[in-house]
């Protein structure tokens, strides 16, 4: 049996090193496990209960015999536990994450104890997962702008498990096609998130389910402030972006972009009947857009979202409008619980749905901030299948790699 099977199968846990805070993995595992139905006694010598239920000194005190003990507690205090889990006939010896050693592991070994090392949380959480909401840039694709075959796998056996996954980027949609064709994203609920949340499209029928247009003359106040200043400044309509001052690196960046329309006009009347989903600004100097942004007025800020993304672009939606939004219209349309949400992101434009979904996870290459956010930072970046790595290690899908 895996872990899951081992835990879902036995009825009476031991949770070493029980505490009574909530924000404590201790206390989650303990209430997690009372939430199905199981059977839990919690271990430490320092507390006598937890909301008026006794915790006990030791193993040797517990009512009744445990099937399996969780060990919670730091390894130098963890290995006095396991020749007692030994005498006491504990069939499984359950080492949470930050509990491990090798002395752990050879002791018990030597002692022919049963043992998984795991997360009671992850192990639940993978059942109840029900969409994977992902970024693309700088996140699930490649350089090339292409889907990896590691990535491509990983994103099948997902599916197989009736799990949706749910493409999201600050990108227009008409340019997330190549994506789409690559994964097959075209099933009866699939979705996409483009425009940092500012379209949400059924993809089967290409059917608009959502669309946030900003107010012309706030779009056009902004292209007239991003003129006098050294960036290249993109305007986005349903299905084109047009282009001023582009400069050569820029060109190449969005080699793989279709859609692009490069333009000199002086102001953006011409657009002035079209509705405008997105405006940014880009410059390869983070500080420089920064110090852009402090030169916005308030009166116009305040009707503004403003992020940044692929450390280079500095964004503006209609205020209101994020992926985090995204995000909270499709669990309410597909009757999902943020908290059956993983997403998956690398920068600022991610953060509001990273924050607000029950895991999130980030590539290697993820900005320092949208690191300190997520559950699960992945050794690996976007060009060697960090969206796979987190898929594995929220235990979504086994491994893969041959």
């Amino acid at each position: 049996m895996n872990a899951y099977e081992v835990m879902v199968s036995h009825q009476n846990f031991a949770v070493i090193g029980m505490s009574d805070n909530p924000d404590r993995y201790s206390y989650k595992v303990y209430k997690k496990l009372q939430e199905h139905n199981k059977t839990v006694y919690g271990i430490n010598p320092r507390l006598k209960s937890v909301e008026k239920e006794a915790v006990y000194d030791a193993l040797t005190d517990l009512p009744s015999p445990i099937d399996i003990a969780v060990l919670m507690v730091n390894p130098k205090i963890g290995i006095d536990y396991i020749e007692t889990i030994k005498a006491q006939n504990i069939p499984y010896l359950w080492i949470q994450p930050g509990a491990e050693s090798a002395e752990i592991i050879e002791k018990a070994k030597r002692l022919n104890l049963n043992v998984i090392e795991s997360c009671v949380l992850r192990e639940y959480k993978a059942k109840e997962i029900k969409a994977v909401i992902c970024d693309l840039d700088e996140t699930l694709l490649q350089a090339d702008r292409t889907v990896s075959n590691l990535n491509k796998r990983a994103i099948q056996a997902l599916r197989d498990k009736d799990i949706l996954f749910i493409p999201a980027t600050g990108r227009p949609y008409y340019s997330m096609k190549q994506t789409l064709d690559e994964l097959d994203l075209y099933g009866e609920h699939d979705l996409a998130i483009s425009y940092n949340g500012g379209m949400v499209h059924q993809t089967k029928n290409n059917e608009k389910l959502v669309i946030h247009d900003m107010d012309f003359d706030l779009v056009n106040w902004l292209y007239q402030f991003g003129r006098s200043k050294d960036v290249t400044i993109h305007t986005y309509i349903e299905d084109k972006t047009f282009a001023y001052n582009l400069n050569d690196g820029e060109r190449d960046y969005l080699k793989h972009f279709p859609g692009i329309i490069e333009h000199h006009d002086e102001d953006l009347t011409f657009l002035k009947d079209t509705p405008i989903l997105k405006i940014l600004f880009q410059n390869t100097d983070l500080d420089y857009l920064r110090s852009i942004e402090k030169e916005i007025p308030n009166h116009i800020k305040e009707q503004l979202e403003i992020s940044y993304s692929s450390n280079r672009y500095l964004e503006f939606n209609p205020i209101g409008i994020s992926k985090g939004m995204a995000v909270e219209y499709i669990a309410e349309k597909l009757n999902i619980r943020l908290e059956d949400i993983l997403s998956i992101g690398d920068n600022l434009n991610d953060l509001s749905m990273l924050q607000i979904t029950g895991i999130s996870g980030a590539p290697a290459n993820a900005v320092d901030i949208v690191k300190d956010a997520v559950i699960y930072n992945s050794p690996r970046t976007y060009e060697n299948g960090a969206v796979y790595d987190i898929l594995k290690r929220t235990k979504l899908i086994e491994n893969i790699e041959s």
